[in-house]
């Protein structure tokens, strides 16, 4: 599973004529779908007996439970990230979410079978799984509200979807900008295909791909190698272009909100940027922005600067940047920004060092160097130190 391809056919992603027509899709898409695509598909889930179906869905047999490690694997699931499991069925998925998002993330199973989901609600008790949520889907929305989920996973339940169109923008609404949304189903190939999957499937990958599109989602890729039988492919929730925002550092460092967006903050992580990058004169050093930015994507995902421990070590010609302003990059003229950065760094929980043998080197004396600036022994001992102790390396030259 760890190829991705990044391109449709042509017919799907013609340049300009994709751009123009998505607009006016995504608008209508909804209304001119007023009947079923697939009248009774779902009327075997009406009165529904779950472990009849667990017989079904949870068996070796079965290729996404077979492969269902490498599905997980590819969802690519960041702790504390809310994933809608949308048509949950017997709750395999729902349960394997569980531990990905952690206790601060949440799984939502939504089914538009209540049997389905008191299923998952009693076996997520015994599991104590206190981070599975159920919702009872309809037909044609998924139930959630708006902004509300990092990931929309559906598997082998697109083919289900009586009025797929307005279930995808139900979906699109409730995902958070620049959510995800995972697609596992049958493939459908004339010719290819089993009996089974040609007369129960209703559209093939061409078709469920250019549905979505047509909704308003953007096409990252399929991931191929495992799955045979299935296809597995991924979709964004564009997010426009957001204004940059600076919480934590005002002024300095500023980002964009993209609060549903993979790999976001974690609390608790660590990490040390590597700084020989020099500045001129009056500008604030890029090593020092880049922290200050981190400290404003974690504001920007709720969090507090005390949920990451950041260090700085600024050695080689970044060393200049941090003196007092009758010395170094700054010219006794112009105050030197960095130093009032670094004030509001230190105030945030950031520690900010230079390298020792860096000042001896172009012969810097050490009462030059500005306030809130610790001088260690070296550069090489601090980060071989800090990489020892678990922090991660971000150089910036």
């Amino acid at each position: 599973m760890n190829s991705l391809r990044y391109s449709l056919a042509k017919k799907l992603l013609i340049p300009g004529l994709y751009v123009a027509s998505l607009l006016i899709n995504f608008s209508t898409a909804t209304m001119a779908q007023e009947t079923s695509v697939k009248p009774g598909i779902n009327r075997s889930f009406e009165n529904a007996k779950p472990q009849e179906f667990i017989e079904k869905f949870e068996i070796e047999s079965r290729e996404v439970f077979h492969q269902r490690e490498e599905i997980l694997k590819a969802c690519r699931v960041s702790p504390g990230s809310v994933v809608a499991d949308i048509g949950a069925g017997t709750g395999l998925f729902t349960r394997a979410f569980s531990p990905l998002v952690g206790e601060q993330g949440r799984v939502i199973a939504v089914d538009i079978s209540k049997n389905f989901l008191e299923h998952i609600q009693s076996t997520s008790e015994k599991l104590r799984q206190q981070n599975v949520e159920t919702v009872l889907g309809k037909d044609v929305s998924a139930n959630l509200p708006e902004g509300s989920i990092d990931l929309a996973f559906i598997c082998d339940t697109y083919h289900h979807f009586e009025f797929p169109q307005k279930m995808m923008a139900s979906i699109f609404q409730a995902l958070k900008p620049g959510g995800r949304l995972i697609v596992v189903d049958f493939r459908r190939i004339e010719g290819q295909s089993s009996e089974w999957t040609l007369s129960h499937v209703r559209a093939g990958q061409d078709v469920v791909t250019q549905e979505i599109l047509s909704t308003g989602f953007r096409y990252v890729g399929e991931r191929s190698g495992a799955l045979r039988d299935n296809y597995l492919i991924e979709f964004q929730k564009p997010a426009g272009v957001p204004d940059l925002k600076s919480s934590i550092i005002p002024g300095i460092g500023g980002v964009a909100e993209l609060t549903g967006a993979p790999e976001g903050p974690r609390s608790g992580a660590k990490v040390i940027f590597d700084v020989t990058a020099s500045s001129a004169a009056g500008e604030v050093n890029a090593g020092l922005e880049r922290a200050a930015r981190l400290l404003n994507l974690y504001g920007a995902a709720g969090l507090k600067a005390s949920d990451v421990n950041i260090a700085v070590i600024m050695h080689g010609d970044a060393a200049l940047s941090i003196l007092t302003n009758d010395k170094g990059s700054a010219a006794a003229s112009l105050p030197n920004p960095n130093l009032e950065l670094i004030k509001k760094l230190n105030q945030a929980g950031v520690e900010i060092m230079v390298c020792g043998q860096t000042l001896a080197r172009k012969k810097i004396a050490h009462m030059q160097v500005g306030e809130g600036v610790i001088i260690t022994t070296s550069a090489m001992t601090t980060l071989m130190n800090r990489q020892t102790n678990g922090y991660g390396l971000v150089p910036v030259n």
